[in-house]
């Protein structure tokens, strides 16, 4: 109950902070096996498919949960697996500096945002930890790297942008014990997924 009342603030306080800081939220088509909406990556001339980028059977072969389907919205994809939306990623063949920007503007708003509910209870305190500034060792991916909320990964080589939310939980029909994923192994997903999407990324 605890940690569900915790997401539900964090959640509401995400999405607030993202549209103050000027960030399109991230939308997932609920019906077909590969949903595509119009929108090619920002800043036009590059239409990239990102869930073309990865295979379902490479995405289940890093998370270790299988892929039931794949979701596109516009420069994102949703790799659906049970019990949850599965790994989330963002493409954008330009306009990267500019992404990157609004990821660390976003990263500010957000850490003061949970100050200002770290005061309110346990669950308070839950979300304030969660929306904290990452100041942890970032990977040495393209040129640029940081970690954000829920230890999504968000990277910049040359003007391409890349950005990968890991699962929360396994399945737990083939994981025993505690479904949900531990930040190492959170972060270690995140993280072989953005070299994947670099390596694929047109040059």
């Amino acid at each position: 109950m605890i940690m569900r009342h915790a997401m539900t603030m964090c959640t509401a306080v995400v999405v607030a902070g993202l549209a103050l800081a000027g960030c399109g939220g991230r939308q997932t088509a609920e019906n077909g096996e590969t949903a595509v909406a119009g929108g090619g990556a920002a800043g036009g001339g590059h239409d990239i498919d990102p869930c073309t980028l990865i295979t379902p059977r490479e995405m289940t072969a890093i998370t270790t949960d299988k892929v039931t389907g794949t979701n596109r919205d516009g420069v994102s994809c949703t790799y659906r697996s049970e019990p949850n939306d599965g790994v989330q990623i963002t493409v954008r063949a330009t306009g990267g500096a500019k992404a990157m920007e609004v990821v660390h503007r976003s990263a500010e708003l957000l850490g003061g945002m949970g100050g200002t509910v770290a005061d309110k209870g346990g669950a308070g305190a839950d979300v304030a930890e969660m929306l904290k500034k990452d100041t942890g060792a970032v990977p040495a991916l393209g040129d640029e790297a940081v970690w954000g909320p829920n230890d999504t990964l968000s990277v910049r080589k040359g003007d391409a942008f890349v950005e990968v939310t890991p699962p929360l939980m396994h399945d737990p029909a083939n994981h025993s014990g505690y479904p949900l994923i531990r930040k190492e192994e959170k972060r270690a997903i995140a993280q072989a997924v953005a070299v994947k999407l670099i390596e694929k990324l047109p040059r």
